[in-house]
């Protein structure tokens, strides 16, 4: 039976060491210029956050959620309360990227959750993989992320995970990856 084609991005799963994600979340102000959902692998561009649309970028973390500053600049919840219809993910088009912070997970040691766009039924753990998807679903605020196959290395296959309705086979797989390269950059 096919894999379900639903792109949502990346996901945090669990650590390296073999904890389960505690959900370390930190806040980076967004570039100026570009949409960034939820799921999205996002670089660090000049102190900001940028989606990680080209390939062989240092990583910084991936992107749980958007929120608006309030009147005195402190850091208010993962909501834009004048556009509540932007799905928790930040719309550079109505939005003022001074006004707001990305909430994102740093990748540092973090396995994340991925589909991938391709039939990598050849893949084995330690493979190498692109990310692949420079837009996002703006109903469900979720990015549109996948891995693909690869030249550039961008992430590593950790696990190919034995989930029911995961045919590993297929296009459209889950696996679990982690980050090449990791920015060691830390925001509040």
């Amino acid at each position: 039976m096919a894999n379900t084609d639903s792109p949502r991005g990346f996901t945090p799963v669990k650590m390296l060491d073999g904890s389960p994600w505690q959900g370390q979340v930190r806040t980076i102000g967004p570039a100026d210029a570009a949409d960034i959902f939820i799921g999205d692998l996002i670089n660090l561009e000049s102190g900001l956050a940028d989606p990680a649309v080209t390939t062989d970028v240092a990583i910084l973390g991936v992107c749980v959620g958007a929120g608006k500053k309030n009147q005195e600049g402190l850091i208010g919840s993962m909501v834009n309360p004048g556009n509540l219809d932007t799905a928790g993910y930040y719309d550079d088009s109505i939005s003022t990227h001074t006004d707001f912070v990305i909430y994102y997970v740093p990748v540092k040691n973090l396995i994340m959750s991925v589909q991938t766009a391709v039939d990598l039924s050849a893949s084995v753990v330690g493979d190498t993989l692109d990310i692949t998807g420079v837009s996002g679903n703006t109903t469900t605020g979720r990015s549109i992320m996948e891995v693909t196959t690869s030249s550039n290395t961008d992430v590593t296959i950790v696990e190919l995970p034995q989930i029911v309705g995961n045919d590993l086979t297929l296009i459209n797989a889950t696996v679990y990856v982690m980050v090449d390269e990791a920015n060691q950059a830390y925001h509040v």
